[in-house]
Parts: C-alpha cells; structure tokens; sequence
C-alpha cells in the first residue's frame, strides 16, 4: 500500500467548509446588492472564508468559533421566526446543518481532535 503523508477530510467536515463557502457567496451577492455597508459586508464574508479555511484545516479554534456562531443565528433566527422570510429559514436550517456536521459525526470530532483513525 502506498501511504499517504496527509490526512483527508471527513464528509461532514467538507460538507459543512462548502456551506459556510456558500453563505460566503450569498452575503457576498447581497452585500453588493443592497447592503447597509459595504465594509460590515466585507468582514462577515472574510469571516466565513476564514471559517471555512480552518474546518478544512482541522483547526479547532475554527470549530468552536462555528459553531459558536451558527448557534447564535439559529437562536436568532428562531426568536425573529415571527417575521422570517425563506432566506430567514435558509439560515436557520443550514446553520443547524453545520452545527450537527461539526459537533455529531466521529469522523467529525476525531478530526479536530487529531485521534487516529480506528481501523
């Protein structure tokens, strides 16, 4: 067999890189679109760049800090639920998509954590 030098990111982990790169690119739209400020915009989409790039990484600042926030909007999405449009639940479902990807699957928690794969 040939090894491998690096390790490969699990499913969920790239699952929930490509959502936040997703969200990245509808901030991004709407920021250019009609955004309140351009700079606030520009921060919260280096932000969920910057987020993504570490899950893939495996770093575990960036999944506590996801996860951190994708709580924080789906409590926000569901106190403001009263007046949620379907961008509004969007949010609130891909975020709690991102927080069971991060925080459920082994493969998930073994690769933040830097535990040898079980074979």
């Amino acid at each position: 067999m040939i090894e491998q030098s690096q390790r490969r990111v699990p499913v969920p982990v790239a699952a929930a890189s490509v959502i936040l790169l997703v969200a990245a690119a509808l901030s991004a739209s709407m920021m250019f679109a009609s955004g309140p400020s351009i700079a606030i915009g520009l921060i919260g989409v280096l932000l969920l760049l910057a987020l993504a790039y570490g899950l893939w990484r495996g770093s575990g600042r960036a999944r506590f800090w996801t996860t951190v926030i994708s709580t924080a909007s789906v409590v926000y999405g569901v106190v403001a639920i009263t007046k949620a449009e379907a961008l509004g639940l969007l949010q609130i479902v891909g975020a709690s998509v991102i927080v069971g990807l991060l925080l459920v699957p082994a493969s998930s928690r073994r690769w933040f954590h830097d535990l040898p794969a079980e074979e």
